[in-house]
């Protein structure tokens, strides 16, 4: 019999929940910038349709635990000294940036798990700018929310999204992204994400509390992550740094990779021949990185961390974040099109026979 103490227990639940969410992910290649490429290059809504089932279920999930166990979700970091201009201004960055480095920072994170050391530079760009993101505004967030114009778009505690107002419009839009599904499996992956995510609040607010571990309450999200993971790399690999994202963050990786070499679909390191096509270079991709690192940080989350983390707790500034990000990759993957530079190596389709 192992004899696990608290402190084990903690890590090695916390980098299950990466793993699970990575050897999802990696299976059904879960993405959101992939569903809006989908979307504009082929008319496909499959991989809309299981993002669109992850933020419900997440949000249902969520919102349940919060109500069995009289959780106050409006103490968490997507309520709290909120600012809608760096919402906003994040948000755009971090889409732009997406799209043109070919994935948030959680699909970069599947990508580098299946071989492709672009994602690595990529992943490392984002972590650092992420650092000094953060790093800058610590030192001077005073100053910047004395100024007049940034002041004005602050508030000391943001508001919550009536449920039967987001609700319907959540079903609305997966009612129409539905409409050529063959069967509920097709959108598997977004329920187990969901779930995940649920889950996730459920083991940082209920479990860890009651185990007296001091963690605040949080689900997943990757940019932030990111950037501790640098500090810890350039603090001498210290313990102390190892908090619960980034163990999440390197459960991921691993997941990832168990999955991809299971999953030869999509494990290849070139996983298409864009030789027609004219991609963004690998420079063009680290600047996107960067954008990312720096929107991540201003919009308090990436994709998943205000799509899916932030939207299950109703907040105001989660839906304008994720809006921001959403229409910021929808126009410039419409930009990259045009110039025929928007890549997308498989199709995924509701009548598809893979």
């Amino acid at each position: 019999m192992f004899n696990f103490d608290e402190n084990t227990l903690f890590i090695s639940m916390s980098i299950l929940i990466g793993i699970t969410y990575g050897v999802v992910a990696q299976q059904k290649q879960f993405c959101f910038s992939g569903g809006i490429k989908d979307i504009i290059l082929f008319k496909h809504t499959r991989r809309t349709a299981s993002l669109i089932v992850a933020i419900t279920v997440s949000l249902l999930g969520t919102q349940t635990i919060s109500f069995l166990y009289d959780l106050d979700l409006t103490q968490t970091r997507y309520y709290l000294d909120i600012n809608y201009l760096f919402i906003i201004i994040g948000g755009i960055m971090f889409g732009y940036g997406m799209m043109i480095s070919d994935g948030c920072s959680s699909r970069h994170l599947i990508k580098f798990s299946q071989g492709d050391m672009q994602s690595f530079y990529i992943l490392i760009t984002l972590g650092i700018f992420a650092y000094l993101t953060y790093s800058l505004f610590s030192i001077y967030n005073d100053f910047l929310l004395e100024q007049l114009v940034i002041q004005s778009f602050s508030v000391l505690k943001d508001f919550e999204i009536p449920m039967i107002i987001l609700l319907p419009i959540l079903l609305y839009i997966l009612y129409k992204s539905l409409q050529k599904c063959i069967n509920i499996f097709q959108i598997l992956d977004g329920v187990l994400i969901g779930l995940i995510i649920t889950s996730t609040w459920y083991f940082t607010a209920v479990l860890f509390q009651d185990m007296f571990i001091d963690i605040q309450p949080q689900s997943l999200s990757f940019v932030y992550p990111l950037g501790k993971i640098v500090q810890y790399i350039q603090n001498g690999f210290h313990s102390t740094y190892l908090i619960f994202p980034v163990l999440v963050v390197f459960g991921v990786i691993i997941g990832a990779f168990i999955s991809s070499k299971m999953n030869k679909q999509y494990s290849k390191k070139q996983m298409c021949d864009n030789s027609q096509q004219n991609p963004p270079s690998l420079f063009k991709k680290l600047v996107g990185a960067a954008l990312m690192g720096i929107g991540g940080i201003l919009a308090v989350g990436c994709t998943v961390g205000q799509g899916l983390s932030g939207l299950s707790t109703l907040s105001l500034a989660s839906l304008i974040a994720i809006v921001s990000i959403y229409l910021s990759a929808y126009f410039t993957a419409k930009s990259m099109h045009k110039k025929n530079a928007l890549i997308a190596c498989f199709i995924f389709e509701f009548n598809s026979k893979k």
